[in-house]
Formats: structure tokens, C-alpha cells, sequence
């Protein structure tokens, strides 16, 4: 048996295999906190999530239920929703 099949893959699809594992799980460790849009702003206000570079394609909203931490600046719990 040839050593470049043990696998079951022939050493260059292995190769493109692992490239695109790779590449998706960098994309994927690539997503905004949830509270990110909405940083600075009211409920009700616009906000764009994702990586749409167009208008705003949602408002921010409480989300229930949540327990903001006091001890940041931050509100946790406003959040962009985009089921409009």
C-alpha cells in the first residue's frame, strides 16, 4: 500500500482539506458580540449587523431575559435585531 493513500485522501486533497478547515474555523471566531451594534445607543435606534456594508437592516432591542453586569459600560442586554 502506498503511504500517500493511508489516509484516504491523496496528499494533495489533504492538503485542500485542511486549508479549508482552517479557513472556516478563522471565519467562524470572526462574529461581533451580539451588543457590539448597539454600542452607544438607545432602544429602538438602527443598527447593522453582520457584513452587510448597505443600510441598517435592524433596531436594537432589550432582549428578555437578561441580567446586565453593572460592573461594565456596556449593556449586554441591547442587542441588534434583524427580524424586522
Amino acid at each position: 500500500m502506498s503511504r500517500a493513500n493511508v489516509s484516504g485522501f491523496p496528499g494533495k486533497a489533504r492538503w485542500l482539506f485542511y486549508l479549508a478547515l482552517l479557513s472556516g474555523l478563522l471565519l467562524l471566531a470572526n462574529a461581533p458580540a451580539p451588543w457590539w451594534p448597539c454600542d452607544g445607543k438607545a432602544p429602538g435606534d438602527p443598527c447593522l449587523y453582520g457584513y452587510s456594508c448597505s443600510n441598517s437592516n435592524g433596531r436594537c432591542a432589550i432582549t428578555e431575559p437578561c441580567e446586565d453586569d453593572p460592573s461594565t459600560p456596556i449593556n449586554e442586554c441591547l442587542r441588534c435585531d434583524t427580524r424586522l
